[in-house]
């Protein structure tokens, strides 16, 4: 007796890839391991802080699917931040928490949906919630068009700790957005976001 096999077969199967999981595991351990140095997106007191940052932001994003490669969803900044691991200057703004360079046109979403995402995700809307800036998203995202964008979100993981952007600008507030998206950490960061910002997120803005 001999067995058939279809022509083109050899026999052989080639097993698929085994599929991304699509959580905030995945995605941190990711672009922690894929955006360093200068390509670094989360910031923090070290290294295990900026993961911490990290899972917190996940945490506002919307799931999406894990076959997106542009939108404000989990699965883009999942697959911007596997693709960062061999062009990370390239794929790790769109992986970060803005979904690209603030100045840009948007990948993973604009950087305006995803400050306001994490942002409300973070500080809930006022009057409700005690830490809210915003009364709803048209609004964050109104406020937003008018913040500077001319100082872009970068992170210097080369001190600790980290430095992160600072003054009036969007790169401050959607850095201060991924830190008051820690838990207990609302009260202290969600006015440094502000559409008129305190502390860090007030003065002239700079870069690190």
């Amino acid at each position: 007796m001999f067995a058939l096999v279809a022509c083109g077969d050899s026999g052989t199967t080639t097993d698929a890839p085994a599929p991304v999981t699509q959580d905030c595991p995945t995605y941190c351990t990711t672009i922690q391991a894929n955006c360093t140095g200068a390509n670094a997106q989360f910031g923090g007191a070290n290294a295990a802080d900026a993961t911490a940052h990290c899972t917190a932001a996940c945490a506002t994003l919307p799931k999406g699917m894990a076959s997106d490669m542009a939108g404000a969803t989990l699965g883009c900044h999942i697959y911007h931040a596997g693709a960062a691991a061999t062009g990370a200057d390239i794929h790790c703004p769109h992986a970060g928490p803005g979904g690209d360079k603030v100045d840009g046109a948007g990948t993973c979403g604009d950087a305006c949906t995803n400050f306001c995402t994490i942002e409300i995700g973070a500080c809930g809307l006022k009057p409700a919630s005690a830490t809210g800036q915003y009364t709803d998203m048209a609004a964050c995202v109104s406020a937003c068009g008018a913040f500077d964008k001319t100082h872009p979100y970068k992170i210097d993981p080369s001190v600790m700790p980290f430095k992160t952007p600072g003054g009036d600008s969007l790169a401050c507030r959607l850095y201060h957005a991924t830190n008051a998206a820690i838990s207990g950490a609302a009260t202290v960061h969600c006015p440094h976001t502000a559409a008129t910002p305190t502390g860090p997120c007030s003065g002239l803005a700079t870069t690190p």
